[in-house]
């Protein structure tokens, strides 16, 4: 059972990997990851669940989920 988590942007320069896999582990929250993959003092993110963007820290990932990590994203 495992999270395919990716990192893009200057995040992943930071933590120097595009991608890692963690363990799923019963009631991870979207929060918990973020913290298991010490991106927590990378404020703000944004977070896509299976390429959907989410908002709610409290959603629940589970074996086989695909999340996204970014910083956010300026242009014009």
């Amino acid at each position: 059972m495992s999270v395919r988590v990716l990192f893009f942007g200057s995040l992943a320069d930071k933590l120097g990997q595009r991608e890692c896999s963690v363990p799923a582990t019963e009631c991870m929250t979207l929060a918990d990851l973020v913290r298991l993959v010490k991106c927590e003092c990378f404020s703000p993110l944004l977070l896509a669940v299976n390429q959907q963007q989410v908002t709610d820290a409290t959603t629940m990932i589970t074996d086989g989920d695909e999340v996204a990590i970014m910083p956010p994203f300026s242009g014009g």
